[in-house]
């Protein structure tokens, strides 16, 4: 019974961003306060079973010339409050993944290399790729930045900065994160 009230209350908070997004599975929930003023929310998929926290800013960012950029969080997936996910090329976050809160993953940077105009007016730099395979770890206040790739049942530690890809079953943290600990190793028979 709480189910079908929780549904019931959360359904309608949900439309706004159901009608902008290219495709939504069974089973999604988003928190309130999610921005969809200014978001260009064409191209994003979402899959079965995907729950998103309150106050989530997501956007893919349409570049003259380029590609449709697409955003695609796929079946499973809890994203937790405070997220920012914005793609001007692609960013895929695999199946039973877990983001914790105030994650941002961002395959663009601002550009600021022209010093005779303020970075505010100077749009932004080459976007490249961001891929996060299945049951993957993000946590808390972490960033993945541009051309990140991480392998399958990475985890990222709290307050990370990830520039950088890392292979399967790494366990990454710091600024720059690094790798600190190979789960295959401690699951040895």
């Amino acid at each position: 019974m709480v189910e079908l009230l929780t549904k019931l209350v959360d359904f309608p908070i949900s439309i706004p961003f159901r009608i902008k997004c290219k495709k939504i599975g069974k089973s999604f929930l988003i928190g309130s306060g999610y921005s969809i003023w200014k978001c260009n929310l064409n191209n994003v998929i979402i899959g079965n079973n995907v729950q998103i926290g309150s106050r989530a800013w997501i956007q893919t960012v349409p570049l003259v010339g380029q590609k449709k950029p697409t955003i695609e969080i796929r079946d499973n997936c809890s994203i937790g409050r405070n997220v920012v996910i914005s793609a001007a090329k692609k960013i895929i976050i695999g199946k039973n993944c877990l983001v914790s809160y105030n994650v941002s993953l961002l395959d663009h940077n601002h550009a600021f290399e022209n010093t005779n105009l303020p970075p505010i007016m100077q749009g932004i730099d080459e976007p490249k790729d961001i891929e996060i395979d299945e049951d993957c770890f993000l946590g808390a206040h972490s960033f993945i930045l541009k051309g990140v790739v991480l392998g399958k049942h990475c985890i990222v530690g709290a307050n990370s900065v990830v520039a950088s890809s890392f292979p399967p079953f790494s366990v990454i943290a710091g600024v720059p994160a690094k790798k600190i600990r190979d789960l295959t190793e401690s699951n040895a028979v």
